[in-house]
């Protein structure tokens, strides 16, 4: 998809017909242009936005489309939530590279995604875009309100697998991400609040769901759990509608 200038485009996704903004992203921590796709609740500003977290660079429709699909399910109606999804010039791990200054995909999102959106943010994703919701709750527990993942490799060990191993860079970058150890460190703070992780599955990462569950249970992490109901691995597979669910829950 070419990355459009600002404006405004109307889409039908499935049978809603619903009208979003798109604006293009300059940012000194990506190499090339980027775009925001977001679509905003009818009559009163929204209080939150759901940022739905690609898997890929750029917009493909290799796993589907998250917000498409989001905008499928008339969120922005029945949730009364923004939806927003930013596009990446890498294959997204939602971490900073420990040298390269054009491949800082967690400082992009928070200094130049974050200031276009509204009200508190609700991070969704799966596979590597899961454990990005994790990463970056976890790592910033205040600057969003919650976050749902479904279908993500959250016991990942090392960089190297799925594509990571260019965007981590190296293991000791990587270890400020694994998810574990943000478990164990935020504990303290989450346990003693009201639920603002959901973790669900399973197509290809049954076992690692299961873990981060056991994991924050050990720890007294509250938490949203299902694990039950095998999908396909893509986007328009079932399981989005769970997690808003959750989300809506958590922060309403």
């Amino acid at each position: 998809m070419q990355i459009p200038r600002r404006g405004f485009l109307s889409v039908a996704a499935g049978a809603a017909g619903v009208r979003h903004e798109v604006e293009t992203v300059e940012s000194r921590h990506q190499a090339t242009a980027n775009f925001l796709r977001i679509a905003r609740p009818k009559g009163s500003p929204a209080r939150r936005t759901v940022l739905v977290l690609p898997v890929v660079a750029g917009v493909t429709a290799q796993w589907g489309d998250g917000f498409y699909e989001a905008l499928a399910l008339r969120w922005t109606e029945r949730y009364k939530v923004a939806v927003a999804a930013p596009s990446f010039s890498a294959l997204p791990w939602y971490a900073d590279h420990p040298s390269d200054p054009k491949s800082r995909q967690e400082l992009y999102l928070l200094e130049d995604i974050l200031p276009r959106l509204s009200g508190r943010v609700l991070l969704l994703g799966f596979s590597k875009s899961g454990n990005g919701a994790m990463t970056l709750f976890l790592r910033h527990p205040d600057r969003f309100a919650a976050a749902a993942s479904w279908d993500a490799p959250l016991f990942l060990d090392a960089p190297g697998k799925y594509g990571s191993g260019p965007i981590y860079g190296t293991s000791e970058n990587f270890a400020g991400y694994a998810i574990p150890p943000l478990l164990e460190r935020r504990a303290e703070l989450l346990k003693k609040g009201p639920e603002r992780l959901s973790i669900t599955g399973f197509a290809s990462f049954e076992n690692d769901t299961r873990r981060a569950h056991e994991h924050m249970e050990r720890l007294g992490i509250p938490h949203h759990y299902s694990n039950q109901t095998r999908r396909p691995h893509h986007w328009s597979s079932g399981w989005m509608e769970e997690s808003m669910a959750a989300l809506d829950r958590m922060t309403r």
